[in-house]
């Protein structure tokens, strides 16, 4: 890494700890094993530089090295990496924010935005700031969104604050497939998905294997069921579709009762936006990135080194336990 690299590097990360995970200067030398003048140094080039404005604008430098090399290991387009926070519990938080923060870097007036499904997007949903005359619309992208909607209308404009919402007005999974065939033959239904196609950006969330996993807490699956679906080499799924370690979607039961966007729709658009961090999603990121439905990769360095070190090891012909 060559010194201006590293010193953008330290830059963002010492701006990012400092406004965006409230740690004090104290906190981030030892953190960084700096010297606390050294860190104030930082911050204060940091805000004469312009990396600290209204937000941290790192993902627009490109200046992280391990940001780039992300890009080239996946051949993605964009991607936002930021600092792991000090406590991991807090990841899905301090990514939610990030998204938040990229998004209201690329939003333009008039823009529609499609929502995925799950607790990274609601968070992002919770964190975007946007001016009224901007008239932001949503869309979405399957059904049962009550997730999005439970106590957000009263929470800082909740989703007030977009222009116009379009609701798909159906659950998120059927009981049987003919019901599914049913409500995707409805005008209103097959409106809404055909309209989600023309957002300008897509979020969605890449959920895991794990019993906390969103589609378990939410009760839109039981754990016997996602057992079954573990059986089927599944590494994690987007909008409750899931793919193996390879990307490739799997033929499963719950697939043909499931109300929303097909993956392969998705992956045939250009503008998603993935947001996921942790080990316990690891398998699942790294399919998605290897299935192509990602076009925007929102994630943490201690996620992201771990991402390409599976690739590397793939490439190797070996397999990582991560």
């Amino acid at each position: 890494m060559n010194s201006d690299i590293y010193t953008e590097n330290m830059l963002v990360k010492v701006a990012w700890y400092y406004y965006k995970e409230n740690l004090t200067q104290n906190e981030i030398a030892d953190l960084l094993d700096l010297s606390r003048t050294k860190v104030v140094r930082l911050l204060e080039r940091a805000r004469i530089e312009g990396i600290v404005q209204f937000h941290i604008k790192g993902h627009n430098t490109n200046g992280l090295s391990i940001e780039k090399d992300f890009k080239e290991t996946f051949s993605l387009p964009n991607a936002f990496i930021i600092p792991t926070p000090v406590n991991k519990r807090e990841l899905s938080e301090s990514l939610s924010r990030a998204a938040a923060q990229y998004l209201q870097h690329k939003l333009q007036p008039n823009d529609l935005l499609g929502l995925g499904w799950g607790r990274a997007v609601s968070r992002t949903i919770d964190y975007l700031t946007l001016e009224p005359e901007s008239k932001i619309s949503v869309v979405t992208l399957t059904g049962g969104v009550n997730y999005y909607l439970h106590n957000r209308r009263s929470q800082d404009g909740g989703m007030e604050r977009f222009h116009d919402i379009h609701i798909i007005p159906a659950p998120f999974l059927a009981s049987t497939e003919e019901m599914a065939e049913s409500f995707l033959s409805e005008p209103s239904i097959k409106e809404i998905l055909e309209l989600g196609c023309l957002s300008k950006y897509i979020v969605v969330g890449i959920g895991g294997l794990s019993p906390d996993a969103t589609i378990i807490q939410e009760e839109k699956m039981t754990l016997n069921e996602l057992t079954f679906i573990k059986q089927q080499n599944a590494a994690g799924d987007i909008l409750g579709q899931f793919f193996d370690r390879n990307g490739e979607v799997l033929s499963l039961p719950h697939h043909k009762r499931l109300i929303g966007m097909n993956l392969n729709k998705l992956k045939s658009l250009n503008n998603v936006i993935a947001i996921a961090g942790g080990d316990q999603k690891i398998d699942a990121i790294y399919g998605a990135l290897k299935g192509g439905y990602i076009h925007t990769m929102i994630t943490d360095e201690t996620t992201a080194v771990s991402l390409m070190n599976m690739e590397v090891n793939s490439q190797n012909g070996t397999h990582s336990g991560i």
